[in-house]
């Protein structure tokens, strides 16, 4: 009767990003660096389809935008939660 092999030990995943940062107002300024550089990569997108009179195309990842563009919608309530938070703290209420 053949010996059964021992199973592999399963690689351990990635480290996992804290739930919680800290943000200081020059972290949330490069983010909207980050925001309006992508911005206008997509607005010179548009353009280019425009120029070429391209009608629409099938664009692969749509998902991935639609969630990331919620995702960054959740970030911003949750941030303005934290300051309104933040500012009731630090005024002893």
């Amino acid at each position: 009767m053949a010996k059964k092999k021992k199973a592999a030990k399963k690689s351990s995943p990635a480290p996992r990003i804290p739930r919680k940062e800290q943000y200081s107002k020059d972290r949330v300024l490069a983010v909207v660096s980050r925001v309006k550089e992508q911005t206008s990569r997509l607005s010179s997108l548009a353009a280019s389809m425009d120029s070429a009179e391209v009608v629409s195309v099938k664009i692969d990842g749509h998902a991935m935008l639609i969630r990331g563009l919620n995702q960054i919608d959740n970030f911003i309530d949750n941030a303005q939660r934290a300051v309104r938070e933040a500012k009731v703290a630090k005024s002893g209420l």
